[in-house]
């Protein structure tokens, strides 16, 4: 044979064929008919396992069985067929399975609402008020070690949580992030409200802008009203704006999997947020304001 035997035999275990059947195939095709025991001698197979395979290739359509009587007893022959027989049968299963599809596609419907309908296997959990957005925004300071977290922050402000807590709590994150070893990547709109929100919160700690990974998006079309956080497997949604006070977790891997590849799209879209940029920006005056209320207050703790 020109074609490695290797490759004949897997070839032939592709189409369907064990190894046995394989074997006592391709010892078939050199002869014009052969009985079974001496195609057990050939091979090498037991006889019994030569009947069982050779019932499996007639029923595969690839030799014919034919029974003769001679003096004695019955005698049946295995007559190989043309192996381009092969090629056919795959194209009749191509046939076939395209039809299949069509009625698959028929049923599938039903079979599915047999199979998800009373599946749970996503969550979506929402947290009204102030008191909701704290909560979820506190679970996801709970990320395992070691994990990834794509965010969309459009850097709440001060006045829903209160500046003390946002405060501290930019102050914990940083340190928790840095001790558990996440990776975060965060996506900003470019507006005068997020290039104050750096300013102040650089002028606080120089770490602030590399630890969170961040990068803008300078178009006015980017309006962004949520913080948006996506975890490993599950997506938190903050939202503390004008009338609006509510948290929301959904576990949900395939909505995890759509949004990582949305924030990976508009994160190869996005301009790096650098100390020299936010430099750039200048002092940030809320936070100069604030340094003069300190000292202020300690020269005269009478006037507090």
């Amino acid at each position: 044979m020109n074609t490695g035997t290797s490759f004949i035999h897997k070839t032939l275990n592709d189409f369907g064929l064990s190894d046995n059947e394989a074997t006592l195939y391709l010892e078939a095709i050199k002869h014009a008919k052969i009985s079974p025991f001496q195609l057990a001698k050939q091979t090498g197979i037991p006889r019994t396992t030569v009947y069982d395979a050779m019932m499996n290739l007639s029923l595969k359509g690839l030799i014919k069985l034919e029974t003769s009587k001679g003096l004695e007893k019955q005698q049946t022959w295995i007559v190989p067929k043309n192996p381009s027989v092969l090629r056919n049968i795959v194209f009749q299963r191509e046939k076939d399975l395209r039809a299949l599809e069509v009625h698959l596609v028929d049923i599938l419907s039903d079979l599915k609402h047999e199979y998800l309908g009373n599946q749970q296997n996503s969550y979506v959990r929402y947290y009204p008020g102030i008191g909701g957005a704290k909560h979820v925004d506190d679970k996801i300071k709970n990320l395992p070690k070691d994990s990834s977290l794509f965010v969309f922050d459009h850097l709440m402000p001060m006045d829903t949580f209160g500046k003390s807590y946002i405060n501290a709590e930019v102050q914990k994150a940083l340190v928790e992030q840095k001790k558990n070893n996440i990776h975060r990547k965060t996506i900003i709109p470019w507006n005068t409200w997020t290039q104050h929100v750096l300013t102040y919160q650089y002028a606080r700690n120089k770490d602030y802008i590399a630890q969170n990974n961040f990068r803008y998006i300078d178009t006015d079309t980017f309006d962004l009203h949520q913080d948006m956080y996506v975890g490993e497997d599950c997506v938190y949604i903050i939202t503390a704006k004008d009338n609006e006070a509510w948290g929301v977790i959904i576990n949900s891997r395939l909505f995890t999997s759509s949004f990582r590849s949305i924030f990976s799209v508009m994160w190869n879209c996005s301009n790096p947020v650098t100390k020299k940029i936010v430099d750039a920006l200048g002092p940030n005056v809320f936070f100069e304001q604030e340094k003069k209320e300190r000292r202020r207050k300690k020269n005269n703790p009478s006037d507090f």
